[in-house]
């Protein structure tokens, strides 16, 4: 009976112990979470803006932090056809976790309507940028990042805010680019689904048509979007990836000059890694962020 007293109380104080290390990773509190926000006329042209400050209670209920903070701009994948902002809130759990403001894009989508989405993101990163100045935060980091045809057009900010010309260009380009196997070749994944999977050809239908979509790959495909310009960048990749096949982000990687890092995914499909793989994954993604973004966290 005293043996068991004292385990008992072992065990306590052990749990006693480790209440504020456990209190320390409470932190949804301290996030505001904005829903559908417009920066556009169009329903789809909108975004969720979650803001990390404090509980304030009435009136006003919360404050925001004054004080600028790293800034990730998520957008969804679905083949530039389906998708949703309100399904990517595990996307964003990472950078929130890290004390990050976040905003959560959707846009335009659906068949034939290319480049709807790409001009919408473009046009949603600057209002963003705008809004960020127009709070202080100047200097804090800005990272766009995105899964699939999210990861496409996260480039596709990335890339087309650093060279060429688009209506919606801002004169504060992202810092770096978080790569989740997005398409970087429009019509190399084109001809690819022609073959291996012609009925779902997410690619065609978007652009509506095979002519349409050599029009939109030379304008939108991030590979020839490159310059020497361009922000850090870096990509994860499953090597059996048949909806989006390892090779473009290869062929990416090997036409860059700027910092960039490649991680494939032995064995990983389209968005299917080990827990093992993820974890590695979030490690080398905030460990290239940490050195490329030039902010400590």
């Amino acid at each position: 009976m005293f043996k068991l007293f004292l385990r008992t109380a072992t065990v306590s104080v052990i749990l006693l112990a480790a209440i504020p290390s456990l209190a320390d990773q409470f932190w949804a509190h301290g996030i505001v979470k904005l829903i559908d926000v417009a920066y556009g006329e169009d329903p789809q042209q909108t975004m969720d803006v979650f803001l990390h400050g404090d509980r304030t209670g009435e009136p006003n209920y919360f404050a925001p932090d004054p004080e600028p903070r790293p800034t990730l701009v998520w957008i969804h994948g679905g083949g530039w056809v389906g998708g949703d902002k309100a399904a990517e809130i595990s996307q964003l759990i990472p950078y929130l976790q890290k004390g990050w403001n976040v905003f959560n894009l959707n846009y335009r989508q659906g068949s034939d309507t290319a480049p709807q989405a790409a001009d919408d993101v473009m046009c949603a990163y600057q209002a963003i940028v705008a809004r960020l100045e127009k709070s202080g935060n100047t200097q804090a980091p800005i990272v766009v990042s995105g899964a699939s045809a999210g990861g496409h057009l996260a480039l596709v900010v990335g890339l087309l805010n650093s060279t060429g010309k688009h209506k919606c260009r801002s004169p504060r380009k992202p810092a770096a680019i978080v790569n989740w196997f997005g398409i970087t070749d429009i019509e190399m994944v084109d001809e690819y689904l022609e073959q291996a999977r012609p009925e779902q050809n997410y690619a065609r239908n978007w652009a509506g048509s095979a002519a349409k979509v050599a029009e939109v790959s030379a304008l939108y495909s991030p590979l020839y979007l490159i310059s020497d310009n361009a922000p850090a960048i870096i990509t994860i990749h499953g090597d059996k990836d048949s909806v989006v096949p390892f090779d473009q982000a290869e062929s990416l990687h090997a036409s860059l000059t700027t910092p960039n890092e490649l991680l494939m995914q032995a064995g990983g499909n389209h968005s299917g890694f080990t827990d093992k793989q993820y974890k590695a994954a979030y490690t080398a993604i905030f460990k290239f962020l940490d050195i490329h973004t030039r902010h400590k966290r």
